[in-house]
Parts: C-alpha cells; sequence; structure tokens
C-alpha cells in the first residue's frame, strides 16, 4: 500500500501495536531509558520514521506524549520534579507540532501537588483551569491544605471569624468550576485522566463545596457527570439521592435519575420517575416519551396505548409515533403488525425512508432461533430508534 495515501485508521493499528512493543520494552528497561533519555527518544524518532514516515503529525505527537507519560509512570524518579522537566523537555523537543505544552504542564502540576509543592503547582496549572474539571478542585485542594485547622482555633473570637484567607481562596476555586465549567473526562482522552491523586482530590473538594454552597446546582451536575463517565455507580446514586431531594424540579437530575434506573433495569423505579416527571412538568413531550420506551421494554399494551394517547395530544411528530409503533409490535412478537409499520414508516417517512431497509433487516434477525442473537437484535433496534427519536424530540438526554 502507498504509505502517502495510507488511511489514518490504518495508521494507528500500527501505531498501537509500535506503542504495545515500546511499553513492554519501558517496563524492561526502565532504569537504562532513565539515565539515557536522548538516546531513548531518538530510537522511538528513529522507529516512526522508519515505520511511518508519512503518519499525519497529531498522530505522531498523541504517539510520542504516550510513550513520554509511560516513562514516566515506570520510572523509579518520578518523583523528581527535575527529572519529570527533564522527561518532558526532551519529548517536547522531538514532537512535530510547536503548539504548547500543556499536557506535560498540568502533569507536572500534578506531581508537584503529589510531592507537597503546593504553592508552585497552583502557579502551574492556574492557567489549564477550563481544560478539565479536576483543575479547578486541584488548585482550590493547593489553597484548602494550607488553611489553619479549625479546631486549631484558641479562643471565641477566632471562632467566629470565619474561614481563612486561604480557604478564601479555594472556595473561590470551586465557585470558579461552575462558572467555567469545564470538560469532564478530558484529561483522559490526553492520556492523563485517571490519576487516583487528581481524582480523589476533585471527589474531597466536590463534597467541600456542596457544604459550602449547598444550593448550587452545578456542583451536583458535574459530580453526576464524572461519576457516570468514571462508572461509579456508588457516587452517582448518593449525588442524585442529594439533588432529586434538594432540587426536586430540576429536570436534568430528574433525566438522571431516569437513566439510573433504567440502566439498572428498575421497571418501578423508572415507572416512579416518570411520574414525578410528569407532575413536575405536565405540558412537556419529554416524560410521554420515557413512558412510551419504558412501555415497549417491557411489552406492556395498556401502558403504552395510555402513552401513546397522551403523545398524540401533545402533537408528537409522526416519524417518532410510527416508529415507536413499530419498535412496540417488534418486542411484543406481533411479526405481521410489525411489517404494517413499516409500510407505515415508508409513507411517513417519504423519499427519506431509507431507515426501513435497515429495520427490514432488523425484522427478519427477530424470527432467528438464535436467542443471543435476537437479543442483540432487539438491543441495536431499541437504541437505534431511541437515539432518531431523542434528537427529533430535541430531548437533552440525546
Amino acid at each position: 500500500m502507498d504509505m502517502v495515501c495510507q488511511p489514518d485508521a490504518i495508521a494507528r493499528v500500527k501505531l498501537n501495536q509500535m506503542k504495545k512493543d515500546f511499553f513492554d520494552y519501558i517496563e524492561k528497561k526502565s532504569e537504562k531509558i532513565d539515565s539515557s533519555l536522548p538516546v531513548f527518544f531518538g530510537h522511538v524518532v528513529a522507529t516512526l520514521e522508519k515505520n511511518l514516515p508519512n503518519v499525519n503529525d497529531d498522530l505522531y505527537d498523541r504517539f510520542l506524549d504516550s510513550i513520554t507519560l509511560r516513562v514516566l509512570d515506570t520510572s523509579t524518579m518520578s518523583s523528581e520534579i527535575s527529572f519529570v522537566e527533564k522527561l518532558f523537555d526532551y519529548a517536547e523537543r522531538n514532537k512535530r507540532k510547536k503548539t504548547g505544552k500543556a499536557l506535560y504542564d498540568i502533569v507536572l502540576g500534578i506531581k508537584m501537588i503529589n510531592n507537597g509543592k503546593y504553592a508552585e503547582a497552583i502557579e502551574q496549572l492556574k492557567k489549564y483551569r477550563n481544560v478539565d474539571a479536576v483543575i479547578c478542585p486541584a488548585i482550590a485542594y493547593c489553597s484548602f491544605v494550607r488553611a489553619p485547622p479549625k479546631e486549631g482555633a484558641t479562643n471565641a473570637a477566632e471562632l467566629v471569624r470565619g474561614p481563612s484567607q486561604k480557604e478564601l481562596e479555594a472556595r473561590e476555586q470551586m465557585i470558579d468550576l461552575v462558572r467555567i465549567n469545564p470538560p469532564v473526562n478530558r484529561l483522559r482522552e490526553m492520556g492523563i485522566g485517571d490519576d487516583p491523586g487528581v481524582n480523589k482530590i476533585f471527589w474531597f473538594m466536590l463534597k467541600q463545596a456542596i457544604e459550602w454552597f449547598p444550593d448550587e446546582r452545578g456542583f451536583f451536575r458535574i459530580g453526576i457527570e464524572k461519576a457516570s463517565k468514571d462508572g461509579r455507580r456508588d457516587v452517582r446514586e448518593e449525588l442524585l439521592g442529594i439533588a432529586v431531594e434538594r432540587f426536586f424540579d430540576d429536570m436534568y437530575f430528574l433525566r438522571e435519575l431516569y437513566k439510573l434506573k433504567y440502566e439498572s433495569r428498575d421497571a418501578g423505579g423508572v415507572a416512579g420517575v416518570i411520574k414525578q416527571m410528569t407532575q413536575q412538568y405536565p405540558d412537556d413531550l419529554e416524560p410521554i416519551y420515557y413512558g412510551l420506551k419504558l412501555a415497549i421494554i417491557t411489552t406492556r399494551e395498556e401502558v403504552y396505548f395510555k402513552f401513546r394517547k397522551m403523545a398524540m395530544s401533545k402533537n408528537i411528530p409522526q416519524r417518532a409515533l410510527v416508529l415507536l409503533d413499530f419498535g412496540f409490535e417488534m418486542m411484543s412478537g406481533k411479526h405481521f403488525e410489525a411489517h404494517a409499520c413499516l409500510d407505515e414508516i415508508k409513507v411517513v417517512f417519504g423519499p427519506h425512508h431509507y431507515y426501513v431497509i435497515l429495520l427490514e433487516f432488523v425484522a427478519h434477525d427477530f424470527l432467528s432461533d438464535d436467542e443471543k442473537k435476537v437479543k442483540q437484535v432487539k438491543k441495536a433496534m431499541i437504541e437505534s430508534i431511541d437515539e432518531y427519536c431523542l434528537k427529533l424530540l430535541k430531548i437533552k438526554d440525546a
């Protein structure tokens, strides 16, 4: 294959294999690499140029980032700031694009926190507060740990005085977290989001912020999003339990609770959330849509037609309705009725009925004797119709 025309997808596969080989080498030769960083980076660059000379600059630089971070994770000298700075300097020199060194600056800032260099870490991290949701809490922590302990107060005047200057600085950083609203887990995409220390700091400072500012919904929203992405179901449940009770009319928290119950296949819990949504937002189509979705999963005919009637009264788009009808009939095992719905979809979608081609294949596989295949097909069909309807109805769940 012409290397110039090689697709990025193929290049990524080759890079991943090269990365695996280098990771194995780094594990075995860590001390040797530490003592000869220029030689090691020369070897990495030579290998890249030999095997993938025309790989695009972004993939090239990301590969170097991955290798550099693995060297740091493996090295016995990773706690020495001077070594970290030297390692990052060599890496930066060998990258093709000189677009700044945010990744390395953030890692260095985290290392400074781990080493107790809190003032230096604040200076290192403060210009990256909009990069990821963990940065503001990390900076806040650097101020908070330097605040004098409350139990150290020696008289009533000191107790009345309120939070110290350092604690006020920490509070300000946590308020800035909500104000800036940076992306959650962007650092993970950059290869450094799984640091246990910085994640522990995030949850510690978030708990502090919720105590300091009990009426600020933003802390709960950021925390729930991060808990979802981190797979921290326990934390997600805890935050949602507090948020739904404290902000009972906030659709965001109700929607997140619905998703949690739905993922758990808790039909009763889902029904309860839908009821609460309907009470708080009687004029909205969103709770009705969730009711239809629940009815499709449970194949409860009386429930489906109850919510279908409500949906029609709210002028649900016809394209969503015919897809939901098809999904319900298929899940109920009524294949004749489902095929009739397919004919209706063709009429409603008009010249854009190409989606029906895929649905027809799905409908055919529902008749398979392979239970595993039928289960997979059901899941694919429900998810496909759901994604389409969420976007069509402009529901924020999408």
